[in-house]
C-alpha cells in the first residue's frame, strides 16, 4: 500500500471531515446543503484512492447509457450518489434556515436602532398634546388588531374599556397627581361647576368591589363602572389592574408577569362580553412604567405580544382591537419600534 496514496486519503478526509463540522456552525445555517456537497465528493475521491490501494486491478468499464463503473471505483461512485440524494433532502431544511436567519439579522437591527434611539436620549419625555390613533393587523387574522393610541388618556374618546394600572392595594392616585389612575379617578367622577370633584364615583365602586380586603394578588382585575366617562367619552367600564406592588419605604416596583396581567384582562372583558356586553375595544397604559421602575422596551414588547397571544389562544374573542396608550414622546417611538419589530404583525403603525 502506498504511503502518498495513505497521505492524500487522510488529508481529504480530514478536509470533509473538517467542512462538515464548519457547516454545521452557526456560520454554516442556510448553507449547510451546499457546503456539505464538497464534503461528500472529498469522502468519495478518498474511499476511491483508499480501495484502488488495496485492489488495484480494480478498473472502470463501458456500460449502456455512456458510463458505468465497476470494482472499487463503483463503490466509490455508488456512496457518492447516494450520499447526493440523501442530501438533496436537506435543501428545502436550508432554504428555511436561510430565511429565518434573514429575519433574526433585521429583527437585530431594528432591536439596536431602537437601543441606540433610547441611549441617546438626554432630555426628559415630552407629552403629547395631540392624540392619534392607528392599527395594525395580525397576520392570519381579519377579526383582531393591535393599534396605538398617543397622547393624554382623557382625550381618548369611543374606546369600550380604560385601562386603569393599579396597585395591589387597588388604592387610587390623588386627582392631582399625573398619572393614569389619577386621570381616571377625576373625570369620572362628579365635579361642580368650578370643577371640583364633589362625589368620587369610580373610587367609591372600586372600595366596595375589594369587599373589606386589604390587598389582591398582582394581575387581578376589577371591574367598576365608568362614571361620568361614560358620557363625556363614550367609555362602557374600567379594568382596574394590579399592575404594581409597593413597599413602604421603598415605592412601587413593576409586577414581574406582565403576560399574566393582559391574559387576565382581556380574559375578564370577553367574560363580560359573554354576559351580553359590547366591549370591543381596549386602551392598555403601559403597565407599571408611570415611576420610572421599568424597562419601557421591555414592557411594551410584552404587552404587545400578550395581546397577540391571547388573541392566537382566544380566535373567538369579540375584542377587535386592544390599543397601547403612549402619553409622551419617547414611549410613542418605543411602542412604534416594538408593533414594527414583532414578527406576529403586518406593517406598522403609524409613522
Amino acid at each position: 500500500m502506498s504511503i502518498m496514496l495513505l497521505v492524500v486519503t487522510g488529508g481529504l478526509i480530514a478536509t470533509g471531515i473538517g467542512l462538515q463540522v464548519w457547516a454545521s456552525g452557526p456560520r454554516g445555517q442556510g448553507r449547510r446543503y451546499a457546503l456539505q456537497l464538497p464534503a461528500v465528493l472529498l469522502y468519495s475521491l478518498a474511499s476511491a484512492l483508499f480501495l484502488y490501494s488495496i485492489f488495484p486491478d480494480s478498473v472502470s468499464e463501458g456500460r449502456a447509457m455512456g458510463f458505468g463503473l465497476g470494482g472499487a471505483a463503483g463503490f466509490a461512485g455508488f456512496f457518492m450518489l447516494a450520499s447526493y440524494a440523501w442530501l438533496s433532502k436537506t435543501r428545502p431544511q436550508d432554504e428555511t434556515a436561510s430565511a429565518l436567519k434573514a429575519v433574526e439579522r433585521e429583527n437585530a437591527r431594528l432591536r439596536k436602532r431602537l437601543d441606540s434611539a433610547l441611549a441617546a436620549r438626554d432630555d426628559a419625555p415630552v407629552p403629547l398634546a395631540r392624540s392619534t390613533r392607528d392599527e395594525t393587523p395580525i397576520k392570519g387574522n381579519r377579526r383582531h388588531q393591535l393599534g396605538l393610541i398617543t397622547g393624554n388618556l382623557a382625550n381618548v374618546l369611543d374606546v369600550d374599556v380604560w385601562v386603569n394600572p393599579e396597585n395591589t392595594r387597588m388604592e387610587m392616585s390623588r386627582i392631582n397627581e399625573p398619572t393614569i389612575s389619577a386621570t381616571i379617578r377625576y373625570h369620572g367622577g362628579s365635579r361642580d361647576v368650578g370643577g371640583h370633584l364633589v362625589v368620587d364615583r369610580i373610587a367609591l365602586e372600586l372600595a366596595e368591589r375589594m369587599a373589606g380586603h386589604t390587598h389582591v394578588a398582582a394581575g387581578q382585575v376589577l371591574i367598576t363602572g365608568p362614571g361620568e366617562l361614560r358620557e363625556s367619552h363614550g367609555v362602557k367600564c374600567i379594568a382596574h389592574i394590579a399592575a404594581v406592588e409597593g413597599e413602604p419605604a421603598s415605592g412601587f416596583r413593576q409586577v414581574m408577569d406582565l403576560e399574566r396581567c393582559v391574559r387576565n384582562l382581556l380574559g375578564e372583558v370577553d367574560r363580560l362580553n359573554e354576559a351580553g356586553e359590547g366591549l370591543r375595544s381596549v386602551v392598555l397604559p403601559l403597565l407599571g412604567t408611570g415611576g420610572g421602575n421599568s424597562d419601557l422596551g421591555r414592557t411594551a414588547e410584552g404587552l404587545a405580544s400578550a395581546a397577540v397571544g391571547y388573541f392566537q389562544a382566544h380566535p373567538a374573542s369579540r375584542i377587535r382591537t386592544v390599543y397601547l396608550l403612549a402619553y409622551t414622546d419617547a414611549q410613542v417611538e418605543v411602542c412604534r419600534s416594538v408593533l414594527t419589530v414583532l414578527p406576529e404583525l403586518n406593517g406598522s403603525a403609524g409613522k
